[in-house]
């Protein structure tokens, strides 16, 4: 039973009618692959080893992202009461990545879950379900040959289809592979097409395509999730930099009011240089934005409470000159701190102190 695929893209929604076929087959197609993974679950149980038991967990897991988001689809599909809005989300959700329902195991990738969608999903579901039933050798009857061929032969075609997609530099690198095992694909057909026993050499080539369709997909699905998060970095940079001019004018102004003003450096963004393109660099390029980011807010922390030193000092001299009674000794220090008003920067040591011995001669005035 060959995946079904879904109709239209993530900017083109599917009609009615066909959201509602899909859904139709996607469903048939769920049901049919936990059937072949409760037989294949219940080979390796007998016979599988530690490594084939976690390959069977990793399988299952994917199984059930794809159930969930199926299951998902239903609900919103709602028996058909949708509207354009409706069929906008549908097609969101066949599109979008499955990251959050995945988890990540030896046979999947690096940690953290994979950027696939729906459909590449249901490909690397089958892909796995071929190379762990390969791999234990389940009981296949003769007349299944065919169709095993046949199955060969279209995931070829997806493999091909697969490669396409990437860049010429890693075409480049894949293309041998590809041919490889495009060309070991017509042998077996033109073998099988003279009648000669193909049962030893399909199994083999099963597991390479399987592997093969599955590193095509995992190395897409990186490259993408890659391009999403430059460009989170890219916008991440730009923020910092807009930060940074803003601190920088808050420190001009903390520098011009009082005195001493904070001692505090504003980093600077550019020095980082640009962000890199590839997936360790990019991480350690993260991290010393963060630290720029964190040594910002610092300065801005610090030279924001400069000012409002000041500002309560302002009003504390303030109430004191409208409260306190008039003596020899307070208009005195009256006059001083006057006149410091009138200095720019504004002493604030020595502002503080006189403050303090206006505000003390007038209680025991």
């Amino acid at each position: 039973m060959t995946t079904p695929w879904p109709p239209g893209s993530a900017q083109v929604p599917p009609t009615a009618q066909q959201m509602l076929s899909y859904l139709d087959a996607l469903g048939d197609w769920v049901t049919a692959k936990r059937a072949d993974l409760d037989r294949v679950d219940a080979r390796v149980g007998m016979n599988g080893t530690q490594e084939g038991i976690a390959d069977m967990t990793t399988i299952m897991t994917v199984w059930q992202a794809v159930d969930t988001r199926y299951k998902d689809l239903v609900r919103v599909w709602d028996s058909g009461r949708v509207v354009d809005a409706d069929l906008k989300k549908l097609a969101t959700m066949i599109w979008s990545n499955l990251n959050d329902m995945l988890t990540p195991g030896t046979s999947l990738g690096t940690g953290g879950g994979l950027a696939v969608s729906l459909p590449e999903a249901c490909r690397m579901l089958e892909a796995l379900i071929i190379q762990l039933n390969a791999r234990f050798q389940l009981a296949q009857v003769p007349t299944e040959l065919s169709t095993r061929v046949q199955a060969l032969r279209a995931q070829m075609v997806r493999i091909r289809d697969q490669a396409n997609l990437d860049p010429a530099p890693v075409q480049s690198l894949t293309e041998p592979a590809v041919a490889d095992l495009a060309s070991d694909i017509g042998d077996l057909i033109a073998k099988s097409d003279q009648g000669a026993d193909i049962g030893g050499i399909l199994g083999p080539l099963e597991i390479r395509a399987a592997r093969l369709e599955r590193d095509l997909i995992v190395s897409h699905a990186q490259r993408a999730q890659l391009s999403t998060q430059i460009t989170q970095v890219n916008a991440q940079r730009s923020a910092l930099i807009d930060k940074e001019k803003q601190v920088s004018a808050l420190v001009a102004t903390t520098q011009a009011s009082v005195a001493p003003a904070p001692k505090y450096a504003v980093p600077h963004v550019d020095a980082l240089g640009d962000v890199p393109r590839t997936g360790p660099e990019l991480t350690a390029y993260m991290a010393r934005l963060n630290q720029v980011n964190a040594a910002l807010d610092q300065v801005r922390r610090a030279n924001e409470t400069a000012l409002k030193t000041r500002d309560d000092l302002v009003a504390r001299a303030k109430k004191a000159r409208e409260t306190l009674p008039q003596t020899p000794l307070t208009a005195s220090l009256a006059t001083q701190i006057a006149d410091l008003f009138t200095r720019s920067p504004l002493p604030v040591d020595v502002l503080t102190a006189l403050v303090d011995a206006y505000e003390a001669s007038g209680r025991h005035a």
